[in-house]
């Protein structure tokens, strides 16, 4: 019993790992993106995008495909 819980742990934490790796990757492009093109019409989109729906669809498409358990 203990052993399963150890794996489905690792795993879990394999899957964190990847996820945040991900999600600091874009939005890194993303702060490049607006230091390069430094425009207010398109900064804002941009960053509401990084910050809220992208986290929110990077974490639905790792619950639909990543099975943990």
């Amino acid at each position: 019993m203990k052993n399963s819980a150890e794996k489905i742990k690792s795993r879990f934490l394999t899957v964190l790992a990847i996820y945040l790796a991900i999600l600091i990757i874009l939005q890194l492009i993303g702060i490049a993106y607006i230091l390069h093109e430094p425009s207010l019409h398109r900064g804002i989109p941009l960053a509401i995008f990084l910050g809220t729906i992208l986290p929110i669809l990077l974490a639905l498409i790792f619950m639909r495909f990543v099975k943990i358990a």
